[in-house]
């Protein structure tokens, strides 16, 4: 119990200093639309909204967006309205609530989703989370976005697209002892190859926080199919947590050229590197410690006034 108190006492101080130490983001200049042929999409709630700007300035820095939107989450205030549009004149806001169809789930950043197979019709569309954050030169995303050819960030050294049998095979071990998982990404995974999907299907364990979308016409059509077959195989589990990961990581494995972003120069802070370029600060990872403050405040100091 004293252990648990004290994890919930380091993370509710490092929130506060972070959220301190983040507060120059405001006092930096507004972006001005970039020279390279990308969307750059989040989707954004409330409380996210300076977390999000140290994010998207500090991507745009290094591979400066013709385009920016926002999905705005229902809790983004007026003031938030106008705080995004001062530091990103050329923003298009978008509701989530125009981004629901029938045929998924709605929460749990499907809205995000969709609106991507939207904007991805005819542009390349790149993902960003807003608890991401850029620390260096990005050649493999810049090269993916110019070559119109899918990226998505990975969790292990090497990693690359799986055939479905393999993701399988991967899958039941997690569902058996001494796992023994019930989480739907492994549930789903297990599965995937008997959904009668074509032999050259492949599929990937990334992180929908970080991806890359070429452009496709054709990605809404099967956004919603796979969507369709999955909410049959799985019934209401298919409304859980973590099914608009597996949809994006089918999606983009199946993209054209698509390759995992070299792991951990692409990763999350517990495996952080000297020459790490790009970071991910899941939940559980975020607030542990100083870094996620200190290493911000570094790039807001890198950005014009």
């Amino acid at each position: 119990m004293l252990q648990r108190l004290s994890t919930r006492l380091v993370r509710t101080l490092c929130q506060r200093l972070y959220l301190g130490g983040i507060a120059g983001i405001a006092q930096t200049a507004a972006l001005q639309p970039g020279h390279l042929p990308y969307s750059l999409l989040s989707m954004v709630q409330h409380r996210d909204v300076l977390p999000y700007l140290v994010a998207l300035k500090s991507f745009h820095a290094r591979l400066p967006a013709r385009r920016v939107v926002v999905v705005c989450d229902p809790s983004i205030t007026a003031e938030d309205r106008v705080l995004l549009a001062r530091h990103v004149p050329h923003i298009v806001l978008r509701e989530a609530a125009e981004f629901v169809d029938p045929h998924i789930p709605r929460g749990g950043t499907w809205e995000r989703l969709y609106a991507i197979s939207e904007y991805a019709r005819d542009d390349y569309v790149v993902q960003l989370d807003a608890d991401t954050l850029t620390l260096g030169a990005l050649p493999e995303v810049q090269a993916a976005i110019v070559q119109a050819r899918g990226f998505v960030i990975g969790e292990s050294v090497g990693q690359t697209l799986e055939t479905l049998p393999e993701v399988a095979q991967r899958a039941r071990a997690w569902l058996a002892p001494p796992i023994n998982s019930v989480h739907i990404q492994a549930v789903v995974e297990a599965m995937v190859d008997e959904l009668g999907l074509p032999p050259q299907t492949r599929y990937v364990r990334g992180c929908s926080g970080f991806t890359g979308f070429p452009p496709d016409a054709a990605m809404r059509a099967r956004l919603l199919a796979f969507s369709a077959q999955m909410r049959e195989r799985h019934g209401p589990r298919w409304a859980d947590w973590g099914t608009e990961q597996i949809t994006s990581n089918y999606l983009v494995a199946n993209a054209q050229g698509t390759q995992v972003l070299p792991f951990p120069r692409y990763g999350t802070p517990d495996a952080i590197t000297p020459d790490a370029a790009f970071m991910h600060f899941i939940g559980y990872l975020r607030f542990v410690n100083r870094r996620y403050e200190r290493l911000s405040r570094r790039e807001i100091a890198r950005l014009p006034r």
